[in-house]
């Protein structure tokens, strides 16, 4: 089991690095937290997937319970045609700051949407003809039998699978077009795949910030990053024991089958979750609600639209 706890705090130790070479916003923020004697924690990491045999969601579901994770809740998101759900990790009996992020997956629902639209999902998911949660499943197994060099195999394909461009060919722009008329989601998920749509910052562990609201103000104001304010900037309220922000994306070039366009990648979410009824505002991972809500990750998706 310490092999695979290895495994997991290394494969995030590089997703982050992925995720913050990508995202320049992220080492801004952090100086400015820094500044202020603020340690950065993570609440949980999102992705988005578009429905196939080997494209879903249960394929990064099936990557995450190799790296000790637990599935929970179901959500769904009528408006956007989306289901998802959460993922809990293994180490969470202590401090929420020594615990693994939670993951966050989503999945397009197709079906209600244009026969163009779908022709475009059918066709780029049906080129990807093989699981690749195959050689991950094989090698935690040898993991487990306590085989360092499987260990390090594993903490690669897993690193690979959550960094790299989708394996259907490159795409167009009408393909792109297409897609985003109707959805951004799945236009987005058209060109990053697996790849890690944002982190998530826990802001009930900053230490010198009243609230989310003031938190919020910070990051326009001072740190000058342009905030998701669908919605409202903060989504949420203390009844619902969740408020979350976000930023909107950051842009970044993609090279589509017909040369490099902008498009928008990443973005920094912050999430303020409130002590269960009885629970007192310790840091404990236990005390605080983990879940997620509807209403305030409906407006979070749209981080991306531009």
């Amino acid at each position: 089991m310490e092999l695979i706890n290895h495994c997991r705090r290394e494969v995030f130790k590089r997703l982050w690095k992925h995720y913050t070479q990508l995202v320049p916003d992220v080492a801004k923020l952090n100086q400015a937290f820094q500044a202020r004697g603020e340690e950065w924690t993570e609440d949980h990491v999102a992705y988005r997937t578009l429905p196939g045999e080997f494209t879903g969601a249960h394929i990064l579901q099936g990557v995450f319970e190799v790296l000790g994770y637990t599935r929970k809740d179901d959500y769904f998101f009528d408006a956007k045609q989306l289901k998802a759900f959460w993922l809990c990790p293994p180490d969470v009996t202590g401090h929420t700051r020594d615990a693994s992020p939670k993951i966050f997956v989503s999945e397009l629902i197709p079906t209600k949407f244009s026969s163009d639209f779908q022709e475009v999902i059918r066709r780029l998911t049906s080129q990807v003809t093989a699981s690749p949660l195959r050689r991950i499943q094989q090698l935690r197994d040898q993991v487990k039998a306590g085989k360092q060099d499987a260990a390090d195999a594993l903490i690669k394909e897993c690193v690979t699978l959550l960094t790299t461009f989708p394996s259907w060919n490159r795409p167009s722009l009408r393909d792109y077009e297409v897609l985003k008329k109707e959805s951004e989601y799945a236009s987005w998920t058209m060109l990053y795949g697996h790849q890690i749509n944002h982190f998530t910052v826990s802001v009930h562990l900053l230490k010198s910030f009243k609230g989310i609201k003031e938190l919020a103000d910070f990051l326009e104001k001072d740190v000058k990053v342009p905030m998701n304010k669908v919605g409202g900037v903060v989504k949420g309220t203390p009844d619902l024991l969740l408020e979350q922000i976000s930023t909107m994306a950051v842009d970044m070039e993609y090279e589509f089958q017909e040369g490099l366009e902008k498009v928008p990648y990443g973005f920094v979410e912050f999430a303020y979750r409130y002590p269960l009824a009885g629970k007192k505002t310790d840091g404990q991972w236990q005390s605080y609600y983990q879940g997620f809500v509807t209403s305030n990750a409906d407006k979070i998706f749209e981080s991306t639209f531009k």
